[in-house]
């Protein structure tokens, strides 16, 4: 059953580094339990992926995205850990390395996510900030107990990638 992506809450934000993608989602849940679905093994497979590996600052662990057609496992380089504030990793995605940055802040039972990537060569927010939406989606979904959404099936591609289009001012969007 195909149901619409959750409006998109991406945008470009430039800095002195050049452009990043921000994604900004909240949450009924305790910064704790958004944190466990964010580095438990159990919990990060139940909305993204697998980890192989002993997680730890300063340690690479294999990652394979469980929603992708033909995943393929990926090096993730844990560079900060600040539990239940701050996460930021480097994922190896072909040739491109993809910095990702998570901060969380609770505040009255409501955990807000900030989610950023620097839009380096080789990452075109067009395609890339969809596929976020869509896995933040997933993250809502296993926070609530909630079925996945379906990347196709709900159309994340071409219901959002014209909001990242106008993102950058694009034509066409």
């Amino acid at each position: 059953m195909s149901r619409p992506p959750a409006p998109p809450t991406g945008h470009v934000r430039t800095t002195g580094a050049g452009p990043e993608l921000v994604i900004v989602r909240t949450f009924r849940a305790s910064v704790a339990d958004v944190w466990a679905s964010l580095t438990e093994p159990d919990r990060f497979a139940r909305w993204y992926g697998t980890i192989e590996g002993e997680p730890g600052v300063g340690r690479t662990v294999m990652i394979t995205m469980t929603a992708e057609q033909q995943p393929e496992p990926e090096p993730a380089l844990i560079v900060e850990c600040d539990p239940l504030r701050r996460i930021v990793v480097e994922l190896g995605v072909g040739d491109v390395l993809w910095r990702l940055e998570v901060d969380l802040a609770e505040h009255d039972g409501i955990t807000t996510l900030t989610f950023v990537q620097p839009l380096v060569p080789g990452v075109d927010v067009v395609d890339v900030g969809p596929g976020w939406e869509y896995y933040a989606d997933r993250l809502t979904a296993a926070l609530s107990d909630a079925p996945m959404p379906d990347w196709i099936d709900d159309g994340y591609q071409e219901a959002l990638g014209p909001h990242y289009r106008r993102e950058l001012g694009a034509p066409g969007g």
